[in-house]
């Protein structure tokens, strides 16, 4: 019989109905397995090619990684579209389900708490790239004294730091604007052109936690958002509803440990 080990996506109520799961990590068979108050999203993966070893060795293996990423995700996808989950870290490996319990019993207070703060709403992620310059003034030395060039060049960095100014200041309006309609809202680091896929800056990589009830409302104001911005040379992109991957890390720390 073949060796497995239990790999933990998510947490959730131990009342919510889900079933009919997506597959799992190398399409294995997904279930939730219950804890007294709490549950765990699980599948049983194979030890021979996804023992702890194996996502060390594949750590650095970027083709493996987006594939088992990607699994991990849709399963978490799944679940959110109907309950609160707590997302677990990729992996969360556990020797066997009386290790999970033991730890799911341990933490349980953290991931009841962040529960409670995600129920009824969902992720949404809003990001805005700068896709057009500021213009400049051109400032030659063709028919321009040195003196007029020097007072030139000043005036254009005024003018260029002016406008870096201005551009933060919408993109911070953007943010406050977002989250009022947000119970909760993050700004993270602007991602790079590698991890964003796109050659333009990103200037803002927001995240709101939206109440269901709200969701159009906050979608609405996205889109009035992304039409006003268009003339000032800004690109806003929404996607999701995803997780709360940014709104539930508390009990990240205490439910991810290495198999026992």
């Amino acid at each position: 019989m073949e060796e497995t080990i239990v790999h933990a996506y998510g947490v959730v109520a131990v009342d919510e109905q889900l079933t009919q799961f997506p597959p799992g990590i190398a399409d294995t068979t997904v279930w939730v397995y219950g804890a007294d108050t709490l549950a765990a999203i699980v599948s049983l993966l194979p030890v021979e090619g996804f023992g702890v070893a194996d996502w060390e060795r594949n750590a650095t293996n970027v083709g493996w990684l987006e594939r088992v990423a990607r699994q991990h995700h849709e399963v978490l996808e799944y679940a959110a579209t109907t309950a609160a989950v707590v997302p677990l870290r990729l992996p969360s490996l556990y020797g066997n389900l009386e290790s999970l319990s033991e730890t799911l019993h341990a933490a349980s207070d953290l991931l009841e708490r962040d529960l409670r703060r995600i129920q009824g709403k969902l992720e949404w992620a809003v990001k805005v790239y700068r896709t057009a310059e500021e213009g400049s003034s051109a400032v030659t030395t063709a028919s321009t004294s040195g003196r007029d060039y020097l007072l030139g060049k000043s005036r254009d960095l005024s003018a260029r730091s002016t406008a870096q100014e201005q551009l933060r200041e919408k993109v911070r309006e953007i943010h406050g604007a977002l989250g009022q309609v947000s119970a909760e809202d993050v700004r993270n680091r602007p991602q790079d052109a590698v991890l964003s896929g796109r050659k333009e800056p990103m200037l803002l990589n927001g995240a709101y936690l939206v109440s269901r009830t709200d969701q159009a409302r906050f979608l609405e104001l996205v889109g009035e958002i992304a039409d006003d911005s268009l003339a000032r040379g800004l690109s806003v992109e929404v996607s999701g509803p995803w997780p709360a991957y940014n709104f539930t890390g508390e009990a990240e720390a205490a439910t991810t440990e290495a198999m026992t």
